[in-house]
C-alpha cells in the first residue's frame, strides 16, 4: 500500500510542477474560464474551500500586476536606452 501512496505523491508532485511552469501562458479570460469551470464542476458534497478559492484569485491578481509592471519597466528601459544611445551619438 505504501508503494501506491508514494507513486501517487510522485504523480501529484510532477503534475503541480508542470502546472506551475505552464501557468505563465494563461491570460485573464482563460483564468476566469477555468475558475468558472471549477465552480460548476465541483463536488456538491465537498465544495471548494473558500480560502483556497480566494488564494487562487489573489495569486492570479498578483501575477497580473507583476506582469503589467514588467511590461512597464521594459518600455522604460527601451526609452532610457534610446536616450542613452542618442546622447552617445551626439557627443561623438
Amino acid at each position: 500500500m505504501s508503494s501506491i501512496s508514494s507513486a501517487t505523491a510522485s504523480t501529484t508532485s510532477t503534475t503541480s510542477t508542470t502546472t506551475s511552469s505552464s501557468s505563465s501562458t494563461v491570460d485573464t479570460s482563460q483564468f476566469l474560464q477555468l475558475l468558472v469551470q471549477e465552480i460548476q464542476n465541483q463536488n456538491p458534497l465537498n465544495p471548494t474551500d473558500t480560502s483556497d478559492f480566494l488564494n487562487q484569485m489573489m495569486s492570479y491578481a498578483s501575477y497580473s500586476q507583476l506582469s503589467e509592471m514588467n511590461t512597464t519597466l521594459l518600455s522604460l528601459q527601451e526609452a532610457v536606452d534610446t536616450i542613452s544611445s542618442g546622447l552617445t551619438t551626439a557627443s561623438a
